[in-house]
Parts: structure tokens; sequence; C-alpha cells
């Protein structure tokens, strides 16, 4: 088993205080217990029990528990594929607030990881020997930021706010803005930045907005092109590179579909 413990953050609203890995033995047992702190278990192998007020969890690879601070709990590994996990024991004045924006809710203490490999790829990141080596606090909450923000569940479309909904569309219209130069920007990409999945995040738009996602993003390139074409001496090629389309043909028949004209008639 491996295990640190950080000395107390100078942050008071979401803190680091220990992170820790093991393979358990079969069987491997802990607790009923009380925990003071809130500690997130990650499931890299094997399965096994979390029972907590009553209830027993069956869990596996990719899984992941919750204790809370002053709740009974009960883990104990699998007698034939014990399992083997990473935790963060973490604390702070709006946990529960930032519990929530990840749609942990305080009824809810086990869920799955959707980006397995990210998760293990960030709890192994903050096991480094520069960081643990390093008391730099700045650094460790920025880790322990990486970790959670992965945790953000992919929600529904009828969980979300009205204020929520306004949110995410303002959001895609300010990412479109400052990434429609890239040729392979994905709505899909898009989407999963903002932890919705693909098919609620264009529902989302195309009631806030009017229009898919997809059809966003094409009238605003097809906006800055036109732009760009009445104040500019570049090229139609040059100018299909800068809305992001990188073959001049594909730009063309995308503008003369959306204007009515050519670029060069424009």
């Amino acid at each position: 088993m491996e295990e640190y413990f950080f000395e107390k953050s100078f942050f008071d609203d979401l803190y680091l205080y220990n992170i820790g890995h093991q393979k358990c033995a079969p069987s491997h047992q802990f607790g009923p217990s009380i925990r003071e702190d809130y500690i997130l278990h990650f499931i890299v192998d094997g399965s096994g029990t979390f029972t907590v007020e009553g209830t027993k969890y069956e869990l596996s690879k990719s899984d992941f528990f919750l204790l809370r601070p002053s709740v009974v709990t009960d883990y104990e590994a699998s007698a034939d594929t014990p399992w083997e996990y990473y935790w963060i024991g973490f604390n702070g004045n709006k946990v529960e607030e930032v519990l929530r924006y990840l749609k942990i809710d305080s009824l809810s203490h086990v869920g799955e990881a959707k980006n397995e490999a990210l998760v293990l790829e960030r709890f192994k990141h903050i096991f480094s020997p520069n960081l643990l080596s390093n008391s730099n606090q700045l650094l460790i909450q920025q880790y322990l930021y990486d970790i959670l923000s992965v945790f953000h569940s992919e929600v529904s479309k009828n969980d979300l706010s009205d204020e929520e909904q306004r949110r995410y569309s303002y959001s895609f219209v300010t990412y479109v803005k400052h990434y429609y130069r890239k040729p392979d920007l994905k709505i899909s990409e898009i989407a999963q930045s903002f932890g919705l999945n693909k098919s609620c995040f264009s529902q989302v738009i195309k009631q806030e907005m009017g229009m898919t996602p997809n059809d966003y993003l094409r009238f605003f390139r097809m906006q800055e092109s036109g732009n760009l074409l009445q104040r500019s001496n570049k090229s139609v090629k040059e100018i299909a590179y800068l809305v992001g389309y990188e073959n001049p043909l594909t730009f063309s028949r995308a503008f003369k579909n959306y204007h009515g004209v050519s670029p060069l008639e424009y």
C-alpha cells in the first residue's frame, strides 16, 4: 500500500490532505467505520462490495465510491478477484457544493467514471516523485481539481435547469468564437468538455438557440468568411484556412450553399 499525507492547505473551500493506492488481498475489509473527511476511491481492477447506511453495492473496475464524514461505511474486496484502487482524501467549506456540481448529491455514494483512462492517468500523475517531494500547495490543489473534474457525471437534458441550459449555450458560443479556426473541431469533443454527451448537448443548444451545434458552427464560419472577403485582400484559399476549412473547394461549396453566391462573386 502507498499512502501520502499533505500539510494543511491555505485553501479553505476545498483542499487535498491524503492520497493512496492499494492492491487488496482477497476478502480484505475496512470497517464498519466513520471518517472525519471525504474519501473517494476509484477502482482500477477487480471487484468488491461497499456498504453504506444499510445498502450494499457490488462494484468493479471503473466504479468509484465516496466516504462522507460521520457516515458509517464498510467495504470489502472480493475473495476471488480482489480490487485495486486509488483514493483521495479531501475536505473544505464547499465540498458539498463541488460534489453537487459533479452531479454527486448528498444521497449518492457510488458511481462510474465515464473516462476511466483519464482518471487513472491523473491519479498516476499525482503519485509522481516530483509532486510528492514538492510542497507547492498550488500544484497539489491543481491535481485535486484535475482528478475531481473527470468525475463530472454525464447528465440528461431533463436534469438541467433553465439557467444551466443558458449557461451551456453561452459557453458554447464563446467556445466557437475562440476555436472555430480549428479544422478538426468536433461537436462531440465540445460536448464532452462540458460534461454532456453529444445527444443531450445538441438538444440543449437547439432549444436555446433554435439551431443545432453544427448549424451554429457553420453559421459562424460563414459570417466570418464573408467579413474577411469584404474587409481584406486575402485569397479564397487563405480565408478558407482562417475559418477552419483545410480544403478550399469544400469551403467554396459551403459558402455558396449559405450565401447563394461563390466566394469570388461575393
